[in-house]
């Protein structure tokens, strides 16, 4: 919750170093969410964000959530594979993240399909 807090800045100044610390503590210890959203915060490199850009430990983390479900995280990881960005591109292998995103109602990975 605190790191979700300075990744948007709400209730505190906003800080993606602290909060990709914070979310590398708790993911590192095995919390679904935390590997999510230091995937999603690895991606958001790519935007431009001022967190190191990781692509690869982005797409680390992402796949340790999406091998335990999370959709969001499937589609994350699917779209990753899909362009070869921090994974070798392994179009198969999108195409199945993406299935299981979907099969969860991700809207977003249904378009990908």
């Amino acid at each position: 919750a605190l790191g979700d807090s300075y990744m948007r800045g709400n209730g505190v100044p906003l800080d993606e170093t602290r909060a990709a610390r914070l979310f590398r503590q708790a993911a590192d210890q095995g919390l679904l969410m935390a590997q999510n959203n230091l995937g999603e915060l690895g991606q958001c490199c790519m935007l431009g964000l001022s967190v190191a850009h990781d692509v690869a430990n982005a797409a680390r983390y992402l796949r340790l959530a999406a091998d335990q479900g999370d959709a969001n995280a499937q589609r994350s990881l699917g779209f990753l594979c899909e362009h070869g960005q921090g994974t070798k591109r392994d179009l198969g292998e999108a195409v199945r993240l993406y299935r299981a995103a979907a099969a969860q109602r991700n809207v977003w990975a249904l378009a990908r399909l």
